[in-house]
């Protein structure tokens, strides 16, 4: 695991150097530069986002809940993720109000794939509160 953290830490150095370096000379490539990196810290770290997932998935199979909510928390956790990478290369290239709309879009897009477990609580209050 510590070379794998090594590896990542020095990819995004390496990558961070490079992107200084170059931005004077070759602006549209101190864009590309971080896209690249990314993806190569992607690809090392994939092997431990499968394990955690199959980990979650135990864990949820022992406590009972049921497979759909963990499916929709794992693609609220991507979406965040996604949305907040996509905004910061926005920024990064000056695009701030690009990067702020991806934001409004990425909190547009987890309220709406939380809301099957908003109406399940909800549900569940009412039962409460009748019972």
């Amino acid at each position: 695991m510590s070379v794998n953290i090594l590896r990542v830490l020095g990819i995004g150095v390496l990558v961070t150097v490079m992107t200084l370096l170059i931005k004077p000379h070759k602006p549209e490539l101190s864009i590309a530069l971080p896209i690249l990196g990314v993806s190569a810290i992607l690809f090392c770290i994939a092997p431990y986002l499968k394990g955690i997932l199959s980990m979650f998935e135990e864990l949820a199979s022992r406590g009972g809940l049921e497979s759909r909510y963990l499916h929709m928390v794992m693609k609220i956790v991507g979406v965040a993720y996604l949305c907040q990478f996509g905004a910061e290369l926005c920024k990064d290239a000056g695009e701030s109000s690009l990067a702020s709309n991806i934001e409004l879009a990425g909190k547009v897009m987890i309220l709406t794939l939380s809301m099957p477990a908003i109406y399940r609580l909800l549900d569940l209050v009412s039962a409460i509160i009748n019972f």
